[in-house]
């Protein structure tokens, strides 16, 4: 029988208990989560996290947050702004008081890839400061201040392009009292600014769609609720309508964006079209179909980069980049995911599939992929299972049941429970070891077992080794000796089998426990935090016991440090 690298696990706890406080952040903003119950599995710990019950979980460049009104909402009528909480490396770190747009896919795309966000000021010399989060560093950086004239009446939005922040006001024109838009621009590393930089137009509502080079591409909207899309050159000091943009009133301009080539696609009445500012008279029919009218937008599109996934009124999608429009299937449901560099979606005949751009190929899974973190994956089926992969060595865990999981990095996911809780899974390093898939034979005429793998034979020495490996005798195949005769003539013939990558040991006359590592030596694990992060709170259990002169047939390896350390051996 193959002993097959699949861990199918059931949410069934081992332990409950109230979650004790790991290790603090470096900065004091961070807060280590703490749980009300958790369940410690072999490779990934699970835990209720102990919060109000949260709304769905967002990402922005791999960074996973929730976001609710703010505290300061609750004795106001109206209010425009959300409470965020970020959550990442297993701790969480709260920003009160932040405009809502943050949570706008389409205000997201227009921030140059990085998660940038605004808090307004109760100071009536300013509109607010704009701050961006790095999720690699995990700190917050002021970016700048922006002024209010005082002639400014709103602020409107803003869009990043490198160093610089375009953004959009209303003012009140003090000659003729019309309310004007304005557009301006801040180098928040020279201290530059063009306060305006447009010709006035009298529109009582406008957006900053995205920024490219210079080039603002702006939503108006005037009176009456017509719209129309505008191209506003900062360094010429020009702006020229797009022509045949305008809309009636009621239709609506979605997802507008540039792409690398300079060239802007948009939805018009819902179809789209592509209009490159260098060589169009008017925008083009880009193709494909019309985006679907049934779901909210936000929910119908997904852009990465150059990329723009959306589905029609019949779930039909759809692929938006530089070479055109190209349709995928059908989307069961409406569900996909759009990352870098893969599409993925159940079919219409109900197969999970997934399609990797870069090689043209068609992968199926047996979940949908919510989210990706390099080679590690996350997703739900369609009975709510919750699901963790490793593509590179083939590690496949049902950790969860709720609703669809995101990475905050490769250590972490989230997902929001039936219960309306939000729960958090911390993965061990042990899911980067390198595995083999392998097989156990045993000619019928013999207790010797070999293990086979990828044109490769190993004599197992004794039981010891063999149950690092395999769970069970029975996972060992009987054949003829004349088959272990052929394997061994035409295999390399690598020797005695080694305990199996992952396994803990230590000698009788030591406290010391090591990690076998993938280059089959051990490791040393220098003390119990470490311990526990590997192999969570049960990590002094299943601890292989041997002579010291049965290890020495092993060499040391590196010391392990912290639960990084593992992925290197």
């Amino acid at each position: 029988m193959i002993k097959k690298i699949l861990i199918l696990s059931v949410m069934v706890a081992t332990a409950v208990s109230p979650f004790l406080p790991r290790v603090f952040a470096d900065s004091a903003s961070w807060n280590t989560n703490v749980a009300s119950a958790a369940w410690d599995y072999d490779y990934y710990r699970v835990e209720r996290l102990a919060s109000d019950p949260v709304s769905d979980l967002s990402e922005v460049q791999r960074m996973v947050f929730t976001s609710s009104e703010a505290a300061s909402c609750h004795s106001l009528d109206s209010c425009a702004l959300v409470d965020l909480t970020i959550f990442q490396n297993g701790q969480s770190f709260k920003i009160q008081d932040v405009d809502e747009q943050v949570t706008n896919l389409f205000w997201q795309t227009a921030q140059d890839g990085r998660f940038i966000y605004f808090i307004p000021s109760s100071d009536e010399s300013q509109w607010g400061t704009v701050y961006e989060y790095d999720p690699q560093t995990r700190s917050v950086n002021k970016l700048t201040e922006l002024d209010r004239g005082d002639d400014g009446i709103s602020f409107m939005t803003f869009a990043t392009d490198g160093d610089r922040i375009y953004s959009s006001i209303l003012q009140k024109d003090e000659e003729t009292g019309d309310i004007e838009s304005q557009l301006s621009v801040t180098d928040y590393v020279s201290g530059y600014e063009r306060e305006d930089f447009t010709h006035t137009l009298t529109a009582p509502w406008q957006e900053i769609t995205d920024v490219s080079n210079g080039l603002a591409l702006v939503k108006f909207e005037f009176d009456g609720g017509f719209e129309q899309l505008w191209l506003v050159d900062q360094t010429a000091r020009s702006m020229e309508a797009i022509p045949e943009t305008w809309t009636e009133p009621g239709a609506d301009i979605i997802g507008a964006h540039f792409l690398s080539d300079g060239s802007i696609r948009f939805f018009r009445n819902f179809r789209l079209w592509q209009f490159n500012p260098q060589t169009d008279v008017s925008p083009v029919d880009a193709g494909g179909a019309h985006l679907s009218w049934l779901a909210a937008p936000e929910q119908a599109i997904e852009i990465v980069g150059d990329r723009m996934a959306y589905i029609d009124e019949e779930n039909g999608l759809y692929v938006s980049d530089l070479k055109g429009v190209r349709k995928f299937g059908v989307a069961l449901n409406g569900t996909f995911n759009l990352d870098e560099d893969a599409l993925h979606f159940q079919n219409k005949e109900g197969k999970y599939v997934g399609y990797t751009f870069s090689t043209n190929v068609w992968e199926n899974r047996a979940y949908q992929v919510t989210d990706t973190y390099e080679d590690v994956l996350v997703g739900l089926d369609e009975n709510g299972n919750v699901w963790y992969e490793n593509t590179t060595n083939g590690y496949l865990l049902n950790i969860g049941y709720g609703t669809a999981p995101l990475l905050s990095d490769r250590e972490h996911a989230y997902w929001k429970g039936v219960d309306g809780n939000l729960y958090e899974v911390t993965f061990s390093p042990l899911l980067d070891l390198e595995r083999t898939e392998v097989e156990a034979f045993s000619p019928y005429d013999s207790t010797a077992v070999y293990l086979v793998s990828d044109g490769q034979i190993w004599s197992v020495p004794d039981e010891t080794v063999y149950f690092t490996w395999f769970d069970s005798w029975e996972d060992t195949v009987e054949v003829s000796p004349a088959t272990i005769g052929v394997y061994l003539e035409t295999y390399q013939n690598k020797g005695d089998l080694k305990m199996a990558p992952g396994t803990r040991v230590k000698a009788t006359s030591s406290k010391e426990v090591y990690v076998v590592g993938s280059d089959y030596k051990l490791h040393w694990m220098t003390n119990e935090t470490v311990a526990h992060e590997i192999y969570g709170s049960d990590w002094n259990q299943n601890i292989v016991t041997l002579k010291d002169t049965y290890l020495w047939k092993y060499a040391k390896g590196s010391n392990l440090a912290s639960g990084d350390d593992v992925r290197s051996i």
